[in-house]
């Protein structure tokens, strides 16, 4: 009887030392009877004061791995979501002689940009395996080496924001110089989430501060806005409304309306096909144009977009096409001019 059970404990001892060989076989995870301290607490082998670190467990090993790097990766875009930035959008309107400016101020989140670079040269450092068979491992990434990546992001930024701001005086229309001042505040937006990512890895909490000040390059842009005249033109309106869909979306992009006859002449047209009914819905097509002339006549750019709409009643086709026109212009007005300032 003795004999029996002493056995039994060998196989069963055999048999669970198989499956931890096993497990190290095909997971290169480093076994041991004890649990590591990066399960529950700070790596000795891999500090907080020299490494970023992220743990991830799954039934295979493969999956740990791929989870840790995937936690590792959200440390990242956690901080950079944290760094979300208040931007002020600047409306510029002009009514009978007299330029308002609006601001209206949203949060603008800089997510993911920069998140693949910054975690370039992280590893699966440790694995282990518990003994329910579950799969742990932990993810590392330098600091010193994270930093140098971020700064180095940073500084590619700060020379497209030179090289911009160097250029600026000499482009020869204000339409221009908006472009430049847009494209430098979205470079800083960017800069921003990388400067409080750095700081949170940077254990000084210095980080590489800016020598810009945002509310100056703001101020350029509220300046290069209000030297801009742009003036609405409606070429074609196969619904009615389309004026007032067109110096909405003007507004909201930050595009002053002038009445002078010297200045950028934005035009639309909305051309519309019968509608047709299909399985007892009404469908309307439609050709949205965008088109913005300079003060000298020449065409700087044509956009256009297919619409579509549909409804359960004819008489409804209208509204519900006015509403994508609407939708359209708000989201596309803005960036669209942005590439018709190129061509000038």
């Amino acid at each position: 009887m003795l004999f029996f059970s002493n056995s039994l404990f060998l196989k069963k001892r055999f048999l669970l030392t198989c499956l931890l060989l096993t497990g190290c076989m095909q997971s290169a995870s480093v076994v041991n009877a004890n649990q590591p301290r990066w399960i529950s607490g700070e790596s000795s082998s891999y500090p907080n004061s020299q490494y970023v670190v992220a743990s991830g467990s799954a039934s295979n090993a493969e999956q740990a791995k791929d989870r840790a790097l995937a936690n590792l990766t959200k440390v990242f875009e956690l901080r950079i979501r944290e760094s979300s930035t208040t931007r002020e959008d600047v409306q510029v309107q002009t009514q009978n002689g007299a330029e308002s400016v609006n601001k209206t101020q949203h949060l603008m989140q800089n997510i993911n940009i920069q998140t693949n670079k910054i975690i370039d040269g992280a590893r699966v450092a440790e694995q282990w395996q518990s003994a329910d068979l579950t799969y742990y491992a932990l993810a590392v990434l330098d600091r010193h080496q994270a930093g140098n990546n971020i700064r180095e992001a940073i500084s590619n930024l700060d020379k497209e924001t030179d090289f911009e701001l160097s250029s600026v005086d000499s482009k020869p229309s204000p339409l221009q110089k908006v472009a430049v001042y847009q494209r430098v505040l979205a470079s800083q937006d960017q800069r921003d989430a990388l400067q409080k990512t750095l700081k949170v890895i940077d254990l000084s909490g210095q980080g590489a501060v800016s020598k810009w000040n945002r509310a100056d390059l703001r101020a350029r842009l509220e300046s290069s806005l209000s030297a801009l005249n742009m003036q609405p033109n409606i070429l074609h309106d196969g619904v009615g409304g389309l004026d007032k869909k067109l110096r909405g979306a003007m507004s909201k992009a930050g595009f002053p309306e002038s009445i002078a006859s010297n200045g950028y002449v934005l035009s639309s047209g909305l051309e519309l096909q019968e509608p047709v009914l299909s399985q007892d819905w009404y469908w309307m097509r439609a050709t949205l144009t965008l088109r913005l002339t300079a003060p000298e006549g020449r065409v700087l750019g044509n956009k256009t977009w297919p619409l579509k709409v549909s409804a359960s009643g004819k008489g409804q086709l209208h509204q519900r096409m006015m509403s994508s026109v609407e939708k359209k212009l708000n989201q596309e007005l803005k960036s669209t001019i942005m590439d018709f300032a190129t061509t000038e």
